[in-house]
């Protein structure tokens, strides 16, 4: 399976979208990738599997153990386990949603939104959530679905990335659950089907993690454009978008 004929797919399947969207930031965007759809359409998925699969077996340095990030990756991580042999596991959602419900409550407390005689129940759930979260103490049972052994080498796989947030969430989640369960394991990448180019592969660098990606949005519209598929109009405002948060990365 070629990355090329995969591009296509995606295009045809209409999981590579043009217009103009919010993004999970807030920040607008010209071209939208919605690869949560994957499992409607099997065989693409089943190509995805193939192409990432080989991305992987092709590295110098590989995984023993691959993790999918909730959720659009956990599709993905399956059909790379199962095209490479690899075992799966996954990040655990909860404690991420708890930890974030407690910033959020002590947000509020610090800009004023509880009177004083409800500060300190509000700080007691927060204490409670906290504990939920598991970040803080070890209130949940797992961190992870599935298997990590000692001296694995795991691969963390998602669908795209744009910025690092989530994929050093699942790194932290996964140390987590090796502390819990007193082995010692390595991340030793992050493996997406697409990167937004948007600072995501930076932000991994600085923390010490690889990204390996199997296309950047710029050849995505590339390809696009030259083969016909979007026009040069398309093009152009996709490539001054991407340029432009390239040099908001630099500044």
């Amino acid at each position: 399976m070629l990355k090329l004929d995969l591009i296509k797919d995606l295009y045809d399947i209409g999981a590579i979208k043009f217009g103009e969207f919010t993004l999970k930031s807030g920040k607008k965007s010209p071209y939208y990738i919605d690869l949560r759809i994957l499992p409607s359409y099997p065989q693409v998925l089943i190509n995805v599997g193939k192409v990432m699969g080989g991305m992987i077996q092709s590295l110098q340095e590989k995984p023993t153990r691959l993790c999918g990030v909730p959720m659009a990756g956990l599709a993905i991580a399956n059909m790379v386990g199962a095209e490479t042999g690899i075992p799966v596991c996954y990040t655990r959602k909860e404690p991420i949603v708890y930890r974030d419900l407690a910033f959020q409550l002590q947000d509020s407390i610090k800009e004023g939104k509880y009177k004083q005689n409800e500060v300190p129940g509000v700080e007691a759930v927060i204490r409670k959530v906290e504990e939920l979260s598991g970040l803080k103490t070890h209130g949940i049972a797992r961190y992870i679905d599935g298997e990590i052994k000692e001296g694995d080498k795991i691969g963390i796989v998602d669908d795209l990335i744009t910025t690092a947030d989530s994929k050093l969430e699942a790194r932290d989640l996964i140390m987590l659950e090796a502390k819990r369960e007193n082995i010692k394991v390595g991340i030793i990448g992050v493996y997406v089907l697409l990167d937004r180019q948007q600072g995501g592969k930076e932000s991994l660098q600085k923390n010490g993690v690889p990204l390996y990606s199997v296309a950047t949005i710029t050849e995505i519209m590339e390809w696009l454009y030259k083969s016909g598929t979007i026009s040069s109009e398309k093009y152009k405002i996709v490539t001054d978008y991407v340029i432009s948060e390239k040099m908001r990365i630099i500044v």
